[in-house]
């Protein structure tokens, strides 16, 4: 439980912190999109399907509730904040690695239960969000910007 807080305040430390390339009105749209986009995920898939839980019990707690709303959200603004156009490919495989490594730790604490869902099933998954919001940002976010 210790763990999911720590990394709350250090990836919103670091996004205080950070070089800003993304404006804050791009900050904010990203972390809403994000956060609304994964609320729907842990809904279907940890709530719904069962396929996986988060923290001791299978109650949404607070704990649970922080993680799923700040961490994948910080850990965007993250991503594209220090997202460059080359080598974009590259960068993607960088954060997936990463995003899978928290994961890991997430696991062996026991603090995330893996039950139909199998670890090794959020590679893609993470491979394909990262993806997915170069596009987005770069299509969506950054036009809308420039009108």
């Amino acid at each position: 439980m210790y763990f999911v807080w720590g990394m709350i305040g250090l990836l919103l430390l670091a996004t205080l912190i950070m070089p800003k390339r993304l404006t804050w009105r791009e900050d904010i749209i990203t972390f809403l999109i994000v956060g609304y986009v994964t609320w729907v995920t842990h809904i279907l898939i940890g709530v719904k399907l069962d396929w996986l839980d988060f923290g001791p019990t299978k109650k949404v707690e607070y704990t649970d509730w922080a993680m799923v709303s700040f961490i994948p959200p910080l850990m965007a603004v993250l991503y594209l904040n220090f997202k460059k156009e080359k080598q974009t490919l590259l960068y993607i495989m960088i954060w997936t690695v990463l995003s899978f490594l928290m994961e890991f730790l997430l696991a062996k604490i026991g603090f995330m239960k893996h039950h139909q869902w199998k670890i090794w099933y959020s590679i893609p998954v993470y491979f394909a969000a990262y993806f997915a919001l170069h596009w987005f940002f770069n299509k969506v976010i950054k036009s809308e910007n420039r009108k």
